[in-house]
């Protein structure tokens, strides 16, 4: 009986964190501020890079810049980026170039030597749908 009466105490505790778990977990795609700083079509305009800022989060907050690649048919998503793996304000100075109709070069430079940053947005993508992508990082003017 005690423990019938524990799990009942327990019961509306569970069913609201059961119910709220799915709730606010894709919210960025309509709250997030984005702002297109720069887009370039490739040669043929099958492909678009776009250099866009965002700005979101609500209290907890996170800014970030960095460039998105995609296919002219696809929509923009400001999570699907080619510089680093997490919403940390790492990078600045971006700028794409198409050397061709499946090259793309992405520079930029890092917002500070951090080496916390370094470590986390170390990662890039070298290749997107069929385009490579090469990165030339800025010299630190620090």
């Amino acid at each position: 009986m005690k423990v019938i009466r524990q799990f009942l105490t327990l019961l509306p505790f569970l069913m609201i964190t059961f119910l709220s778990c799915g709730c606010g977990q894709n919210d960025w795609q309509t709250s997030d501020k984005v702002e297109i700083l720069n887009e370039s079509k490739s040669p043929n305009g099958d492909y678009i890079a776009t250099v866009f800022s965002c700005a979101g989060g609500g209290a907890a907050g996170y800014t970030y810049t960095n460039v998105n690649l995609r296919k002219k048919s696809q929509d923009f998503n400001q999570r699907d980026f080619l510089l680093g793996q997490h919403l940390w304000h790492s990078f600045s100075e971006i700028s794409v170039n198409w050397k061709d109709l499946k090259t793309l070069k992405v520079s930029y430079r890092w917002v500070s030597d951090n080496s916390g940053h370094k470590i986390q947005n170390g990662k890039t993508v070298p290749e997107k749908d069929g385009v490579k992508v090469n990165y030339s990082l800025h010299e630190s003017s620090q």
